[in-house]
């Protein structure tokens, strides 16, 4: 089942989200304020398996430019194939539609492309990820 976070939750859902290696994080790359702004500003969402979370994707829209941003899915690897990780961005790319977004773009792991493709999205500009810690 697909459906929006609960406030409540964010707790677990930054847990979740910072155990995945493929996310590129650690436990202050996205604080627990990082979720509550996009409960808020955003689109935040969960797939259960049996009440237990097996799946999270999030993402934010302008609804004034028309795109949007998916920054974010990860599902547990058991419950890859299985159909999750794509239902998961077709309810994101409903919610955003419906607020009038035109594109979404998002910045995935090349493990991730071929995911994506099959969905409909086009390879777009390629980056490279540079990071550097100020603390």
């Amino acid at each position: 089942m697909i459906r929006d976070i609960k406030p409540e939750e964010i707790p677990q859902i930054k847990k979740f989200v910072d155990s995945f290696e493929e996310m590129d994080v650690d436990e202050n790359t996205f604080p627990e304020s990082f979720y509550e702004r996009m409960l808020k500003e955003g689109i935040l969402l969960i797939a259960e398996e049996k009440k237990n979370i097996v799946g999270v994707c999030f993402g934010k829209y302008n609804k004034f430019e028309a795109w949007s941003d998916l920054l974010g899915i990860v599902v547990k690897p058991e419950f890859h194939k299985k159909g999750i990780g794509r239902a998961l961005v077709k309810e994101f790319e409903g919610k955003v539609k419906r607020e009038g977004a035109l594109t979404i773009d998002t910045y995935s792991d090349i493990k991730q492309k071929d995911f994506f493709k099959k969905l409909g999205f086009k390879k777009g500009r390629t980056y490279l990820a540079f990071r550097k810690k100020v603390i």
